[in-house]
C-alpha cells in the first residue's frame, strides 16, 4: 500500500507557486518556517511598538528595579567625612581688650585684703522634723525660716577653705559673706538641711565623725560625696570625737586619721577641722597646721576673724531657742546668741 501522500494527486504548492513534484516532508517543513516567520515578525513589530509607547506597567516595572546598596564601609565613610555641625555655627564676638586681664569674679564680688575679715560662722547640729528635743536641734520650720532670711537679704555661703585663702593673702569675696557649719555629720543635715539650702541657691559645711560614717543616724559615704558635688565643703570632725586637750597623745590619730579618710573619699586635700567641743589649746592649733588643714573652726561670739585666729575661728551656735530676731541679730553682729 503507498503512504498517505502517494495516494494524494493534487497539486502542490509552495510558497512561491504551484509545484507537482514538491516532496510533502519538505513541503511540512517550508509551511512550518513561514509559520515561525510570521511569528517573530509580529513580535518584533509589538516590541519596537511598545518601546515607542510605553505603558504605565512598564514604567512602574522599571521603577521597582532594584539598585545596588553601599556597602558598610562606603557608609561609615561618608558618615565621617561629613562635617561637624558645631563647626557652622557662627563665633560669638570676644570683647576686646587683652583676655588675661578679665575677671573670674561676679560683679557682685569684692576685694578683701589680707589679714582680717568680718563673716558670720553659724553653726548647727541636727534638724529636728517635730519639736526639738534638746539645744543642739533646729525644727525644720526655723530652719528654714533662717535660710529664708539669708537669701532675701543678700547673703552668700562661702566655705572656710575660701575664707583661709583670703585672710592669708587676701582676695574677692561676696559683699555679705556667711558660712552655715554643722558638726558630727548627722542624716538630718542630708534630709532636711541640704534641700532646704539648695532651694535658696546656699551651700552648707558638714564636720563629720569619719568613725560614725554609715552608722545609724548618721550619713553615709555616698551622702557626703553628694552634697561635696553639689558645693559642700566637707571637714574633719576627728575619728572619733575625742576631747583633744584631754588626750594630747591621741591627736595624731584623731586628726590625721580622719584627714587621709576624706582625702581618699573626696579627692581633695583643702580641708579644714573642728575640733570636738570646741576645744583646743596652741598645742592643737598648732598640730592643725603642721598637718595640712587650712583652718580650725573652735566657738566664739564674734564675726570677725584675724590672722592670729586662723586656726580658732569663732563660730556662734544657733540653738533650738534662737527666733529669727535672734538669728538676725547674730548674722548682723548686734549681738551673740542668747
Amino acid at each position: 500500500m503507498l503512504p498517505d501522500w502517494e495516494l494524494v494527486k493534487k497539486p502542490r504548492f509552495s510558497c512561491w507557486g504551484k509545484d507537482k513534484n514538491v516532496n510533502p516532508l519538505k513541503w511540512r517543513l517550508m509551511v512550518i518556517a513561514g509559520v515561525v516567520c510570521l511569528f517573530f515578525t509580529g513580535c518584533a513589530s509589538g516590541i519596537q511598538a511598545a518601546a515607542q509607547h510605553p505603558t504605565p506597567a512598564v514604567m512602574v516595572q522599571a521603577e521597582t528595579t532594584q539598585t545596588r546598596l553601599p556597602t558598610p564601609t562606603e557608609v561609615l565613610t561618608s558618615i565621617m567625612v561629613l562635617p561637624d555641625p558645631t563647626l557652622t555655627l557662627t563665633p560669638t564676638p570676644l570683647p576686646t581688650g587683652t583676655p588675661t586681664a578679665v575677671s573670674t569674679s561676679t560683679p557682685a564680688w569684692v576685694y578683701y585684703p589680707a589679714g582680717q575679715i568680718q563673716v558670720p560662722i553659724l553653726l548647727y547640729h541636727r534638724i529636728s522634723e517635730g519639736e526639738p528635743e534638746n539645744r543642739y536641734e533646729v525644727s525644720v520650720e526655723n530652719f528654714r525660716l533662717q535660710m529664708e532670711y539669708l537669701s532675701k537679704n543678700g547673703f552668700t555661703t562661702i566655705t572656710p577653705v575660701q575664707l583661709s585663702k583670703v585672710i592669708l593673702k587676701g582676695g574677692d569675696l561676696p559683699l555679705k559673706p556667711i558660712i552655715v557649719t554643722f558638726d558630727d555629720g548627722y542624716r538630718s543635715v542630708y534630709e532636711f538641711a541640704f534641700p532646704i539650702l539648695k532651694q535658696y541657691g546656699l551651700q552648707g559645711v558638714v564636720y563629720v565623725i569619719t568613725g560614725y560614717v554609715g552608722a545609724p543616724t548618721y550619713m553615709n559615704a555616698d551622702q557626703l560625696v553628694e552634697l561635696f558635688a553639689n558645693g559642700w565643703e566637707i571637714g574633719s570632725h576627728t575619728v572619733s570625737h575625742e576631747d583633744l586637750v584631754k588626750n594630747p597623745s591621741h591627736a595624731y590619730d584623731q586628726m590625721v586619721g580622719s584627714k587621709l579618710y576624706l582625702e581618699k573619699l573626696l579627692g581633695t586635700k583643702e580641708l579644714t577641722i573642728a575640733y570636738p567641743y570646741g576645744k583646743a589649746d596652741e598645742n592643737i592649733t598648732r598640730r592643725a597646721a603642721r598637718y595640712g588643714y587650712f583652718a580650725g573652726m573652735g566657738l566664739g561670739v564674734s564675726n570677725k576673724h584675724f590672722i592670729e585666729t586662723l586656726y580658732f575661728l569663732s563660730r556662734q551656735e544657733i540653738k533650738s531657742n534662737c527666733d529669727l530676731n535672734c538669728f538676725e541679730n547674730i548674722v548682723t553682729g548686734k549681738k551673740s546668741e542668747p
